[in-house]
């Protein structure tokens, strides 16, 4: 393991296999202790590349604990046949729940509305910066599972319902009051908050443009709790600096952990988190509890559930 699991996942290995853990993620470190190795279990930010699964030549099953596995590379697993397994849906609720506290961070100015107090100035409640999230517009881009619990939230929130997303069949939501936009530049100049719950594939990265984001209301959000990648950040930093937009909020980015010198440091209407969407206690177990588990499966002579190159492998 590159990096160390909750232990309630340790603890079903227990008899069953040899657990390493590693201190140091680099690929170097990794392809040192892998040559032995049946199986990685691996989180978000170690990086499983062609070299480190060309020198497991034991290797069987690469195990995500979340559904994202753009850290693996899926085409050198598969032409050593090695399975790739993640949880698809498994991080769906709280990647959602913190989708919706941010923006409710936004709209109510909470990370101000805490400075205003700790900094004596409580005068400043009579600024009126806060803003109702009820009849609102949320566009919400990618309309997957975490996109579908977004919704539901939304809705009960009382806001209307902007939606993209060309890969899904749309005629199932006739009567969940979604219009769904045909293009992207629809989504960004008319909703109030822009989601992004895409995954980070050839299609979506880099695909909010300078241009789309420009194409915002100046009163308008932007949040992404989806990958990094899939947003031009030079050009969401100057559309913040310059006020183009009201805000951001952002879960991912492109380089994590962010520089010291990053510049989303420095801004005052961005909210920033390291990387937590889909990490509560309860999903924390849970991952590493269902990425053994499949781990467990292959060791024991079982398919597991879910291998995102099963097809590759003539599996199914």
């Amino acid at each position: 393991m590159p990096e160390k699991i909750i232990d309630e996942g340790l603890q079903l290995l227990k008899g069953k296999a040899e657990v390493v853990i590693l201190n140091d993620i680099t690929e170097q470190a990794i392809i040192n202790e892998v040559h032995d190795a049946f199986a990685i279990i691996l989180r978000s930010r170690a990086k499983i590349t062609r070299k480190i699964i060309e020198a497991a030549p034991r290797l069987k099953v690469i195990s995500r604990t979340g559904a994202g596995y753009d850290n693996i590379d899926v085409e050198a697993a598969t032409q050593h046949g090695v399975m790739v397994c993640n949880l698809p849906g498994i991080n769906s609720l709280p990647v959602a729940e913190h989708t919706i506290a941010l923006m409710l961070a936004l709209m109510k100015q909470l990370p101000k509305m805490d400075s205003y107090v700790r900094n004596k100035q409580w005068y400043k409640r009579n600024e009126l910066i806060a803003e109702e999230v009820a009849g609102k517009t949320v566009g919400i881009v990618g309309f997957g599972k975490i996109g579908r619990e977004v919704l539901v939230r939304c809705k009960a929130l009382g806001m209307n319902i902007l939606a993209y997303d060309p890969y899904i069949d749309k005629q199932q939501f006739n009567g969940d009051s979604i219009r769904f936009c045909d293009s992207l530049d629809e989504i960004f100049s008319k909703a109030d908050v822009v989601t992004l719950h895409v995954p980070n594939i050839p299609e979506t990265r880099g695909m909010v443009t300078k241009q789309l984001i420009y194409l915002m209301k100046p009163t308008a959000y932007i949040i992404n709790t989806s990958r990094g990648e899939v947003i031009d950040q030079d050009a969401l930093v100057e559309a913040l600096k310059e006020r183009r937009i009201a805000g951001a909020a952002l879960d991912v980015f492109h380089k994590e952990p962010l520089e010291s010198d990053d510049p989303l440091l420095e801004l005052d209407n961005v909210i920033l988190t390291p990387h937590v969407a889909a990490l509560t206690k309860e999903s924390g177990v849970k991952m590493a509890v269902e990425a053994v588990k499949q781990v467990i499966d292959c060791l024991e002579g079982r398919i597991p559930k879910y291998i995102v190159n099963r097809r590759e492998l003539n599996l199914e």
